[in-house]
């Protein structure tokens, strides 16, 4: 296939020429010059129909069918003789004029029907023999019913009809999305072969469902047309997947855009990019999952930041340098940090998150900010239970569990910086032996003994001095707070009923005692 090809603004040169495999999506919030940025392309580039966003939908009853080319004429110039694209944008206003151009489209549609069932008759008398040749409305039907199975069109002696079961209705009677996939299909095909077609929020009244597979049909039909998309959907922009994406970030109403064409980056998704360009508010990275307690707990306490549920711990730290890279960076003007778990985390690899902008929770997992001291409180007051009674329960049990669980902690703790200590092994060497003497050095200077002991030390501290803040810093068990849901007698999952508190008149209580576990970022 081909490659396609457009000229769109350059802030240095005037115009600059993109590629794509397949199609262009230009994407940007609203306001930001996409649909003027459409009108520069038409003007700029040959051979371009656009289709604006403010269409008509309206159909009348009875179509009066025309010549094929002044039905042309009248979409692509706005009148049939006078060929001024001017006429068709009311002179000047090429973004706000509503276009009625519904008939023509089906009278052009029914003349190009025509002429080919002519043609096919010609061809089968000079052969002398019939063969079925599917044509322009054969095409568009077959797309329809691609697309909406339920219904059926019928395009049938000048006349447009849509059933459903048994109930032929015409098309006056269709549904807007019924009315607008008619009205795209019919056109994207009668543009000829070769051209560029601009089409201005081409998710309208149409449901993700069904818009990707219209566009896909549309666009396997034309294979030799370029399809240029203008939208601020990022659901329908990333179903576009082998197109080259155009990132509007300003528009100083006057002819100049800041324009990014979006490079491909391997570990950056195409939606994730797309979602975090189209936020404008600070973006957080966090471990965890997207509809898990503790991602709706960071999106209540950080409620001014982007919150992006990232998995796991190497996740957030991959996305948080992808996007703070110099060419991403250029895309946006937010700030993208990461939050992840503190999990026997040394300060030399604290230090070294910060200056990524990656910043450890001070508690073992974000589960157990669940499980701080307030937060027990606030809840055994809930439901009618002495908070400080509830808390001493909660804490004597979750010692007592870490106490049965203290050979696990320091073991994992040892293994933890063993591996801190292995990944940061290098060597200069220029032999085989040279590489095996730097490991055995590295490896003589690993003392597990010393090791085991600072841990288990640590462990012991805590268990002595009944330390609670230090238990949970150190503690690593997710099962924890389905165990003090049971404990307490919660009759609804406990970590529930911190995000229920959270959002009435304990909020701020709540956020406040969560932020002293929380770097400041």
């Amino acid at each position: 296939m081909n490659s396609k090809k457009i000229f769109i603004p350059d802030s240095l040169n005037g115009r600059k020429e993109v590629e794509s495999t397949q199609s262009f999506v230009i994407v940007g919030a609203n306001g930001s010059g996409k649909s003027h940025l459409g009108a520069w392309i038409e003007n700029n580039n040959n051979n371009v129909l656009r289709i604006s966003a403010q269409r008509s939908l309206s159909i009348p009853d009875v179509i009066n069918i025309k010549d094929r080319d002044a039905s042309w004429n009248k979409i692509y110039y706005g009148h049939e003789t006078s060929l001024n694209k001017s006429i068709k944008w009311n002179y000047g206003k090429e973004t706000s004029s509503l276009i009625y151009d519904y008939e023509s489209v089906l009278s052009m549609l029914f003349s190009e029907d025509y002429s080919q069932l002519r043609k096919n008759n010609k061809d089968s008398k000079k052969t002398g023999t019939v063969e079925f040749k599917e044509t322009i409305t054969d095409i568009v039907e077959g797309i329809w019913k691609d697309v909406m199975p339920q219904r059926q069109l019928e395009l049938d002696r000048f006349d447009v009809k849509a059933k459903y079961g048994e109930e032929l209705y015409k098309a006056g009677g269709m549904s807007d999305g019924e009315r607008v996939c008619l009205y795209l299909i019919a056109q994207c095909l009668l543009v000829p072969d070769n051209y560029i077609i601009v089409i201005d929020e081409p998710e309208l009244h149409l449901h993700l469902s069904i818009m990707k597979r219209l566009w896909d049909k549309i666009e396997s039909s034309c294979p030799n047309k370029t399809f240029v998309y203008i939208t601020h959907n990022l659901e329908f922009a990333t179903t576009r997947a082998a197109t080259t994406k155009i990132w509007v970030k300003s528009f100083d109403g006057h002819g100049k855009w800041e324009l990014y064409v979006i490079d491909k980056d391997e570990i950056i998704p195409d939606e994730l990019l797309l979602e975090i360009l189209g936020t404008r508010r600070p973006v957080l990275f966090v471990e965890g999952e997207k509809n898990s307690y503790d991602t709706a707990l960071y999106k209540e306490v950080f409620e001014n930041h982007y919150v992006i549920a990232c998995h796991n711990c190497q996740k957030v730290i991959e996305l948080t340098k992808a996007f703070n890279n110099d060419r991403v960076q250029s895309l946006h003007s937010y700030e993208v940090k990461g939050l992840i778990d503190h999990d026997y985390l040394s300060t030399e690899e604290i230090e070294s998150y910060n200056r990524q902008n990656v910043y450890p929770i001070n508690v073992s997992e974000v589960e157990n900010l669940f499980l701080i001291e307030p937060l027990i409180k606030l809840a055994a007051k809930q439901i009618g239970e002495n908070p400080e009674d509830t808390f001493t329960k909660v804490s004597d049990y979750l010692f007592k569990n870490m106490a049965a669980n203290q050979n696990s902690i320091i073991n994992a703790i040892c293994v933890k910086e063993i591996r801190h200590l292995l990944n940061g092994f290098s060597s200069e060497g220029q032999s085989e032996t040279d590489i095996q003497s730097d490991l055995n050095n590295l490896l003589s200077r690993i003392n597990i003994n010393a090791l085991y002991n600072l841990a288990k030390t640590c462990v012991s501290d805590i268990l002595c001095k009944k330390d609670y803040k230090s238990l949970i810093k150190f503690y690593n068990n997710k099962g924890l707070c389905k165990q003090v849901s049971s404990i307490i007698g919660f009759k609804k999952p406990y970590p529930q009923i911190i995000l229920d508190l959270i959002k009435g008149e304990k909020r701020n209580e709540i956020i406040t005692a969560i932020k002293e576990y929380l770097p400041n970022v």
